[in-house]
């Protein structure tokens, strides 16, 4: 493979992403927030009355991944209005570039684990219960974030932050061990989960064909989980990874570096902002685990709860007063 990366630094048209992921990330913000707050509150209700099992450990954790990352959309969205000039300095940069790809990979991971956990439930109900306990899923949370936050380190160490034209995480061209890292992300964190959740998939549909006894409102349950993976993994995270997997392997073959990266640069920018609306569609998660999403937040919200009630009670009213008139008329 050619690795003679030039030094010189590519002059690309930042600014035509702006629009784009600007609007993205508005989205993501905006209904992101208060979807991810409300999930993470109701299944921290559900946790202290005991239900949800080892699926709330992984949910919470990818809700909380969710969070970090909403968090971070703010900054991102200056740092395009200022014409891709990061206005914070270094570490911020770095804090947040690792926020950044630390949230994706353990989102893809605590996604394999709850399709994992779905497919050890049906076709290995009984055998499975001894690594199906919550220890066992806070554990594998632990594990999970700190072998992620290392794998990142890898990668993004010494600095994501290019001081002469101020762009975080940016760098065109990448170099070469950039590139080797970004190539890895794509084998270790988007085919291989895919194949996980290819075969826990087939296995689910497989054990649900011979299993008649399975109700229907738990198929419609876990059709409803496996799609939502399916549909984060396809059309929220697939983009990202195959248009990054050819840009990294062409700059790694190519001569013409800077070529390459002007003829894939908004592609790839708005593939790599879609990946934030992982977290318009994790909070699904917890409506597929509480069929009675609605009730337990109201009941969990007072001010919900009480606003429910006055509605139903102006209602009420309204209907015995109608049926008044209407028998003083007669």
């Amino acid at each position: 493979m050619l690795l003679n990366f030039t030094n010189d630094s590519c002059h690309l048209p930042l600014e035509t992403d702006r629009v784009g992921l600007t609007y993205i990330y508005s989205l993501a913000f905006s209904l992101g927030l208060p979807a991810n707050l409300l999930s993470l509150w109701g299944l921290y209700q559900m946790g202290r009355s005991g239900g949800g099992g080892c699926q709330l450990v992984y949910i919470l954790n990818l809700l909380l991944s969710d969070l970090l990352q909403l968090l971070t959309l703010p900054l991102w969205i200056i740092y395009l209005q200022r014409a891709h000039h990061w206005a914070y300095g270094s570490i911020a940069c770095q804090l947040v570039g690792y926020v950044f790809y630390v949230n994706i990979y353990a989102s893809v991971v605590f996604l394999c684990l709850i399709a994992l956990d779905r497919c050890l439930a049906i076709v290995h109900p009984l055998s499975s219960r001894g690594v199906r306990k919550v220890r066992v899923a806070a554990f594998s949370g632990v594990v999970v974030w700190t072998l992620t936050f290392l794998f990142c380190l890898t990668g993004l160490y010494p600095s994501v932050f290019e001081p002469e034209r101020e762009l975080c995480l940016e760098q065109y061209p990448v170099s070469p061990r950039y590139a080797r890292f970004k190539i890895a992300t794509v084998a270790l964190g988007f085919l291989l989960p895919c194949s996980i959740l290819g075969y826990t998939s087939a296995r689910i549909t497989m054990t649900l064909r011979s299993s008649p006894s399975v109700s229907k409102q738990e198929r419609q349950k876990i059709a409803g989980t496996l799609t939502v993976i399916t549909v984060i993994f396809i059309v929220v995270f697939g983009p990202y990874h195959l248009v990054g997997g050819y840009r990294f392997v062409s700059l790694l073959v190519t001569e013409d570096q800077c070529s390459m990266e002007r003829s894939l640069y908004l592609c790839y920018r708005i593939c790599y902002g879609l990946t934030s609306l992982n977290t318009l569609l994790d909070p699904l998660f917890y409506i597929f685990l509480c069929h009675n999403a609605r009730h337990e937040l109201r009941r969990s919200l007072p001010c919900v709860g009480r606003g429910q009630s006055a509605h139903q009670g102006l209602r009420v009213t309204l209907g015995a007063k109608g049926q008044l008139d209407r028998s003083e008329s007669v």
